[in-house]
């Protein structure tokens, strides 16, 4: 009868342990519902310097209609000989904030819609042709089966990059963008696939965003080292370069370094930046010359600004995060494995 309690008991603690390290069969977080909301901004100093400018690399055939039209009369002025030709790119400078932002909403079992927002404010594509504000906006269809985006013809697009299911990070060789949906708007080079994903980025740092102050650890996913051609009458082109900073208990993206390519920022036109939060910027510049980056740090891409996701309250010390859980939890069931072989050894 011991014998059995005994046994009922290793299996009912293993069963317990299991369902912590296997994380459920869900395809996207706890928080993905009607009415959640990201948003984002790169923020400029009220008097920028000369070097202190964001570009924006546009193509046009991916512009959202209205913006394309805003764009192409201001482009197109008698004083400018060049016409939009749909087989270039155009470069956007920006001296004032930039806002991204992402709204959820008709969520099915099957679906959801994300309205993505990008706000670009004082606006030249060259001398005398300017735009005080600029809004790319549209309205992408997210599949939570597979968890991509597709385009109303059924193209796919890619997954989501500003938010990701903490169970199941990205993996090396993954697509941030299709090549079906590059093909599709004449989009010449390399696959646009992960190449890096880690869990040490920035170890014992605290992260400061306009937000809030992150601390470790942090999902870092990386794309590099893809070409793309940006002029298809030229040939001239540009390689690619995504960094992605993540909260991984919420999977929520904190941070970008860099953001080129991504589902979300493509489908709006964008396939390129030279672009940085300048008073962030600042800071961390100051922050290195006083050295004391060796323990903060300050997000210089798209930072998370306002959102209505609620991310877990850590007080002083952080929580283990999901990957953590999971490993802590294996760690537990094997020593229970190993306690359970051991004892029954000695007994024979």
């Amino acid at each position: 009868m011991e014998k059995r309690m005994r046994k009922t008991a290793i299996i009912v603690l293993a069963v317990i342990t299991l369902s912590i390290i296997i994380p459920p069969a869900y395809s996207h977080p706890y928080w993905f519902k009607e009415g959640a909301y990201i948003k984002y901004v790169m923020k400029m100093p009220d008097n920028p310097e000369k070097n202190e400018v964001n570009i924006f690399m546009i193509w046009p055939r991916l512009l959202p209609k209205d913006a394309y039209e805003q764009i192409r009369e201001i482009y197109e002025k008698d004083t400018n000989p060049t016409k939009i030709d749909n087989r270039s790119m155009i470069s956007l400078f920006v001296t004032g904030d930039s806002y991204l932002t992402f709204e959820i909403f008709n969520v099915s079992n099957e679906s959801a819609l994300v309205r993505v927002t990008l706000e670009l404010n004082n606006v030249s594509m060259w001398p005398g042709a300017t735009l005080p504000r600029l809004i790319l906006s549209k309205v992408l269809y997210l599949n939570l089966s597979d968890m991509v985006y597709y385009e109303e013809d059924g193209t796919p697009i890619g997954p989501p990059t500003f938010f990701i299911n903490p169970s199941h990070p990205p993996k090396k060789g993954d697509y941030l963008l299709t090549p079906a949906f590059l093909k599709k708007y004449n989009i010449k080079g390399d696959d646009i696939v992960v190449t890096n994903v880690s869990f040490t980025w920035m170890e014992g740092k605290i992260l400061h965003t306009h937000y809030g102050d992150f601390i470790p650890p942090y999902l870092f996913v990386e794309s590099k080292g893809a070409y793309v051609i940006d002029d298809l009458t030229r040939g001239g082109g540009h390689t690619i370069l995504t960094e992605l900073i993540y909260e991984p208990d919420t999977g929520v993206l904190v941070t970008t370094i860099f953001a080129d390519m991504t589902s979300e920022m493509t489908s709006l036109g964008v396939i390129g930046t030279v672009a940085l939060d300048r008073i962030n910027s600042r800071k961390l510049h100051k922050l290195i010359d006083e050295g004391k980056d060796d323990r903060e740090w300050y997000g210089e891409g798209f930072n998370l600004y306002d959102t209505n996701i609620k991310f877990p309250d850590y007080g002083i010390k952080h929580s283990p995060s999901t990957p953590m859980k999971y490993f802590f939890a294996l760690t537990l069931l094997v020593l229970l494995m190993t306690f359970v072989w051991n004892k029954r050894r000695w007994r024979r």
